[in-house]
């Protein structure tokens, strides 16, 4: 079951938008029940079946049916049939990362949504006092001089003391297009030996060189498994870290929605060159210099690699 994945969007919605109106509605409808949202973070943590949904909650699975079609109407889930030991299953998927109901209008002709991908290990430049990197299926331990390394191409965690490093993200998109918000959303937090829940570390983004914010993860987070390590992984290692997104506007940039400095679009040069820099690193007089941990698709609580997140206007 947890092979066959679903590709979750985020939704914007604005209430100033009428033709928002009915999908307003439906989601409203979907979240109005307690039953439906305790379903929703059961299938958050796990794709689940209408008769697991049933015993989880002990409700009949036709009970359970009428909320999932709810839900599916809202589309807040998904679901898709595979093989199960007698024939088919029901199997439902979470479908959305994120839903944001704001004010200004968004003209759905006009305005688009890019995203990109990242891999942990995909970087084009590091400087790491030491750095480690976990595969679906193996621990790498490689001193600084050998970060560039091949394996890191397979990286699904990487972590380091401390350090920088930069991924390349294409800049095609805004070709002759109005961008309006550039966000990168990332699982991250500090890294220290093992793990300790309250070891700070000062973390700082930066996109073509110009500094946007600092995040201060809390600790280096363990003690209760994290939803997608694999059964190997031990359990006294880094276990989970938190989904940061870094957010900058025409107005200014925020982190995790709050608004953190004055640096805007137009301070980023995005159409320069063929490439959009975006820097993670720990600076050597900030006041917590705790590393960081980075986390893919097969680590962590989240399903998902370094993510950019752009909204733009066809010109």
């Amino acid at each position: 079951m947890n092979e066959i994945k679903s590709r979750e969007k985020q939704f914007y919605i604005s209430l100033m938008e009428q033709s928002d109106q009915a999908k307003i509605e439906k989601i409203c409808k979907a979240l109005s029940s307690p039953i439906r949202l305790q379903m929703i973070r059961q299938i958050i943590d796990s794709p689940q079946t209408i008769t697991q949904l049933a015993k989880l909650n002990e409700i009949t699975n036709s009970t359970v049916i009428f909320h999932i079609n709810i839900l599916k109407d809202a589309s807040l889930i998904n679901i898709k049939y595979m093989p199960s030991q007698k024939g088919f299953a029901q199997v439902c998927f979470i479908n959305f990362r994120e839903i944001t109901f704001g004010r200004r209008q968004m003209h759905s002709q006009k305005t688009f949504v890019h995203e990109q991908s990242m891999g942990v290990g995909r970087f084009v430049d590091a400087k790491f006092d030491t750095v480690a990197y976990a595969t679906k299926n193996e621990i790498y331990h490689l001193p600084a001089s050998e970060a560039f390394s091949s394996i890191r191409f397979d990286a699904e965690l990487l972590w380091t003391f401390g350090g920088t490093v930069t991924y390349a993200f294409e800049n095609n998109f805004l070709i002759d297009e109005k961008i309006t918000e550039l966000r990168f959303t990332l699982e991250i937090c500090s890294e220290a030996s093992y793990y300790k829940n309250d070891w700070k570390s000062d973390i700082t983004f930066a996109v073509n060189g110009k500094e946007l914010a600092t995040y201060t993860s809390p600790g280096d987070f363990g003690g209760t498994r994290g939803k997608l390590n694999p059964a190997w992984w031990p359990n006294n290692l880094t276990q989970y870290g938190s989904l940061v997104t870094v957010s900058v506007t025409e107005k200014g940039t925020s982190l995790n929605n709050i608004p953190t400095s004055k640096v805007t679009l137009k301070d980023l040069n995005l159409s320069a060159g063929n490439k959009i820099l975006f820097t993670i690193c720990n600076k050597r007089d900030a006041k917590y210099y705790g590393g960081f941990n980075l986390f893919g698709k097969s680590f962590g609580n989240y399903e998902q690699e370094i993510l950019l997140t752009a909204l733009y206007e066809k010109s």
